[in-house]
């Protein structure tokens, strides 16, 4: 499918130029239509089927081509947090042990990690250099007793993007776990999960695989299952889940695919508008929603340099750091001018502390782009 014609599936882009896809993003045609299906046949007949375990495993394989590995080592879960917490409640943590995080990082991927501090588990993080996590500073911390390094892939407030090639290599030579957070990159950067060298991945999916609240996913490499108690327990997690009275009294046998990680079964309204979005994707492919979502953030971060602002995220610097955020600021100007100056426009955007924050998706287009830039141009500012 062509970005174009796929643009026609957004209802959005009739009223607003949406550049908010770091934020909540909006839904397709295609989503809404398949909650409205799924509503329909929850209300209209009986289930004779076991319908929520075959819209999971349809959504685990369309995740699976998606970001090229095996559907298998797909977990369905409820947030970006859910899926940290899965590995970092379900590890078998030793006082002394720590993990190695970064400043900047959005509290999803912190949050979880400080909280094992109850089991002795030091959390370290990392300093960012002018808003970059580098993996000098990264790999300095980490030692003998760390478990965990815990990155985001890219940074949620400016746009940078982190090098896990060399992380990640680094950490499988020293036996250290690398966990992910993906929420800012699935969805817009291609994730080749059978190439990278991570071991824990997880993102929810409302921000750029366009799809609904509430609803996410985690891959996990195949070894590392294994080592991953689940921390929260039901029928979905077990290898006999249909079995409802001959069950074992003294022990757990776990699902040998990352559905141990599931306890239950998600939301079929949620599962349905998800592999919806994730099929839009596929059509369009991945490796032109990263070129245009480039592209377009090139082309924004650009056009607002030659207006005087200055662009805090990773440019002009080497393009593997760049990714579809664009932050910026102009000295002298609160971002609450500049973003009322774009809502005014209908132009979607949000602030984070004195900067503001824009974010285009590949439906998204150069027309529209410009339009921004002429938004926040000098001229326009001094026009009655």
């Amino acid at each position: 499918m062509d970005p174009v014609e796929a643009r026609d599936l957004y209802p959005i882009t009739r009223q607003y130029i949406f550049m908010n896809h770091a934020g909540v993003s909006p839904m397709s045609e295609r989503a809404r239509a398949a909650v409205e299906a799924m509503a329909g046949q929850l209300t209209a007949k009986p289930l004779t089927s076991p319908l929520a375990m075959e819209e999971a495993d349809r959504l685990r394989e369309s995740l699976a081509r998606l970001f090229t590995c095996g559907a298998d080592h797909i977990a369905l879960t409820r947030s970006t947090a859910h899926g940290i917490s899965l590995l970092a409640a379900g590890l078998d943590w030793q006082a002394g042990d720590n993990v190695v995080g970064a400043r900047g990082e959005y509290p999803a991927n912190v949050y979880p990690w400080v909280a094992l501090g109850r089991r002795g588990v030091e959390f370290r993080m990392a300093d960012n250099t002018g808003g970059r996590v580098t993996p000098e500073s990264v790999l300095e911390l980490v030692d003998a007793r760390t478990r965990v390094v815990a990155l985001s892939h890219v940074e949620f407030w400016n746009g940078y993007r982190v090098d896990l090639e060399t992380i990640g290599e680094e950490c499988r030579k020293r036996g250290v776990i690398l966990a992910v957070d993906a929420i800012q990159s699935a969805g817009a950067l291609r994730l080749d999960l059978s190439r990278l060298p991570v071991d824990y991945l997880a993102a929810g999916s409302y921000k750029w695989l366009l799809g609904p609240q509430g609803i996410g996913f985690a891959w996990c490499h195949p070894d590392l299952l294994p080592r991953i108690t689940p921390a929260l327990v039901g029928t979905a997690s077990v290898q006999d889940r249909l079995n409802y009275f001959s069950y074992p009294t003294d022990r757990v046998d776990f699902e040998t695919t990352a559905r141990r990680l599931e306890e239950g079964n998600p939301s079929l309204l949620d599962m349905a508008a998800f592999a919806a979005s994730v099929d839009v994707f596929l059509e369009v492919g991945p490796e032109v929603v990263e070129r245009r979502v480039l592209d377009l953030a090139l082309r924004l971060a650009e056009g607002l340099d030659r207006q005087g602002y200055e662009v805090i995220g990773p440019w002009p610097r080497d393009a593997g750091e760049r990714s579809g955020i664009v932050s910026f600021r102009k000295p002298g100007s609160p971002p609450q001018e500049i973003l009322r100056d774009l809502q005014a426009s209908r132009i979607v955007g949000r602030i984070h502390a004195d900067f503001v924050r824009l974010s285009p998706h590949f439906y998204n287009t150069e027309d529209e782009v410009d339009r921004v830039i002429d938004v926040l141009s000098p001229q326009a500012a001094l026009q009655p």
